[in-house]
This record gives structure tokens, C-alpha cells and sequence, in this order.
């Protein structure tokens, strides 16, 4: 068994492990863990080994709110963490109100990119996931249309494809006159 936390609140929203059976554990923080909080609420991610030792924590935040939900590791063993922030991380522009996020780390812990995706309205992602090639695939709801496409009602699902590199190949996004949430 296994605890980190702080003084203020701390929550874990996603886990994942690797071949060589690494633990991934996600999510938010309102104070600093293993480090200083940039903001009002941070994301973060820590690596245990198999044997339940920690490896490393990664922070990272706005001013704003910024939540992790989804963690996936590729068969590289790039971590690749996701959820939506109220900011701009890593000098992205923000779009709107809440945008989605996904930050791709290597097995070590450095950060390789971040990528931000959004709309004038809430835009959070819920889960993430690789493939053989190395793409990355994010999914979520919207409140608005991504990337030019028609906003079918409150919230829409949306899936996006990024290479192993960030770059982004495509966006889906599909919804009824309610409701849809990924």
C-alpha cells in the first residue's frame, strides 16, 4: 500500500500500468506534491515501480483549475495523462472556459509535449489511449464544436487523434439534441 498526498486535497482519478508492471496514478492536487503548486488546483502523475517504490512525480498546472482524468501508457512506455484545464499549460493558449489537455511524458518522467484543444465552453477529456503505432487517442464531451464541427446539444462526445510526435490527425465529434457524454 501506497500514499502521497498534502495538506490541502488530493485526488486520484486515473490509473495504468506498463509490461514491466509500473504503476501510473493520476489526477488533481490543491497543494504541492513533491514540489510547489503553480495554481489553484494542479495535475499530476507518479510512477511506482512494480515493487510499490516511487519512481517520480510530475506536477503540472495553471493559475487556474487544471484536473487530470485518464492516464495510458504506449508499449514504449511514454505516459500520456489527460483532463482539461481553466489556463493555458505549457504556454497553450487557453480557448475558453475549460479545455482539454493531453501531456505525453517519457518512461523517466520528462515532459515530451503538452497539446490543448478547446471551445469558447467546457471542453474536458476523460480518457486516453494508445495503439500499436504510437497514436494517441482522447475522448470527452463538448460543449461547443471542436475544431469547426457542429455542436449537436448541451455536451457532444469527441474523440481525437495525435501521433507519437503531438501532431494532431483528426477530430471526431457526435451528439444528440441532449445530453452525450465519453
Amino acid at each position: 500500500t501506497q500514499q502521497l498526498g498534502t495538506s490541502s486535497r488530493d485526488h486520484a482519478r486515473g490509473v495504468a500500468t506498463d509490461s514491466s508492471a509500473n504503476v501510473y496514478v493520476t489526477g488533481d492536487t490543491y497543494g504541492g506534491l513533491d514540489g510547489t503548486n503553480a495554481g489553484y488546483v494542479d495535475i499530476f502523475v507518479v510512477k511506482y515501480s512494480s515493487s510499490g517504490t516511487k519512481q517520480w512525480t510530475k506536477q503540472l498546472g495553471t493559475s487556474s483549475a487544471d484536473v487530470a482524468n485518464g492516464v495510458a501508457i504506449d508499449s514504449s512506455g511514454n505516459v500520456y495523462v489527460t483532463g482539461y484545464t481553466g489556463g493555458g499549460l505549457d504556454n497553450n493558449t487557453s480557448a475558453g472556459y475549460s479545455d482539454l489537455f493531453v501531456v505525453k511524458y517519457d518512461s523517466s518522467g520528462t515532459k515530451q509535449w503538452t497539446k490543448q484543444l478547446g471551445t469558447s465552453s467546457w471542453d474536458d477529456a476523460h480518457g486516453v489511449a494508445t495503439d500499436s503505432s504510437g497514436n494517441v487517442y482522447v475522448t470527452g464531451r463538448t460543449s461547443g464544436g471542436l475544431d469547426g464541427t457542429n455542436a449537436g446539444g448541451s455536451y457532444d462526445i469527441f474523440v481525437v487523434k495525435y501521433d507519437s510526435s503531438g501532431t494532431k490527425q483528426w477530430t471526431k465529434q457526435l451528439g444528440t439534441s441532449s445530453a452525450d457524454i465519453a
